[in-house]
């Protein structure tokens, strides 16, 4: 057996499988990459939450392409840059965070804890998908 032919497998449109040599990202990871993120939004009063389905849509098979740590990062990170001031304003708003370049959508609801007087950003679901539509907002990151 050809050692390509073990660490890639090309996807077709019945095999919806991801690459053998991307890992799925773990709950670890994640966890880390939220504390990442609410350093940095923390700046605006904002608190980065990933849900339980945000986990396991994140290594679903149906993006084709594995979702990485990197991606996330850097498509959280321009989001700040681009719309932090705007987000720290907002109380209660659902809208979906989009990048272009690596077809990645966030769906996320801002919601705002009395009880803390923390707003939270709630990264609701994530989908790899070119075509994505929604009623909601979109709040374009990355472009093409």
């Amino acid at each position: 057996m050809r050692l390509a032919s073990v660490l890639r497998k090309i996807p077709s449109n019945k095999d919806r499988t991801l690459e053998v040599n991307q890992q799925p990202v773990s709950r670890n990871d994640l966890l880390s990459l939220e504390r990442y993120l609410d350093d940095l939004w923390r700046k605006v009063g904002i608190d980065v939450e990933f849900p339980k389905h945000f986990f396991e849509r994140l290594n679903d098979e149906r993006n084709k392409r594995q979702i990485t740590v990197g991606e996330l990062r850097n498509l959280f990170s321009n989001a700040f840059r681009k719309y932090a001031d705007v987000f720290s304003k907002i109380k209660d708003f659902e809208g979906v965070l989009k990048s272009f370049s690596t077809a990645i959508n966030i769906p996320f609801a801002l919601d705002f804890d009395f009880k803390t007087g923390i707003l939270n950003l709630v990264a609701k679901t994530i989908m790899r998908k070119k075509d994505f539509k929604t009623p909601d907002k979109t709040f374009v990151v990355e472009s093409k």
